[in-house]
């Protein structure tokens, strides 16, 4: 069962933003469902590190969009990314021994911030690029 679906309402309309976010959802789903029916805590490392390369990945991507947009005040959202990539790297860590608490934790802390950081900071820049600047809602 997954910890997080996909809905429509959580698009950014813009696809490749959409597709990146999608694939957050499907590998902390994966994490989720390897932590809750395994007690070897160990094989869930990778998908941790998985799930950490994307996230950054995205937000380089999400970043430059916004760059090359000229949405305006972006450094608010670049400190945001930063603080959270800390923050899972604090977690990671703290991963000894298939520690299953540390592993919960972390699972909380990204879907939290996954589903809070695509329906509120992602989505209001990306009102800010229709009323401002009209833009078609599709990234080559």
């Amino acid at each position: 069962m997954s910890l997080l679906s996909w809905k429509p309402e959580y698009s950014v309309n813009q696809t490749l933003l959409d597709s990146q976010h999608q694939q957050l959802f499907s590998i902390l789903n994966s994490l989720y469902e390897n932590t809750m029916n395994s007690l070897e805590v160990d094989s869930v490392l990778p998908k941790i590190d998985l799930l950490s390369e994307w996230t950054s990945f995205h937000f380089s991507t999400e970043e430059q969009y916004m760059r090359d947009k000229n949405v305006a005040d972006i450094d608010p959202h670049i400190e945001k990314h930063r603080k959270f990539t800390c923050r899972i790297d604090a977690l990671r860590e703290h991963y000894h021994n298939n520690d299953l608490e540390v592993t919960k934790e972390l699972i909380i802390v990204l879907g939290e911030w996954l589903l809070g950081h695509v329906l509120k900071d992602d989505m209001k820049n990306m009102a800010y690029l229709d009323t401002n600047h009209g833009i078609h809602r599709t990234i080559n």
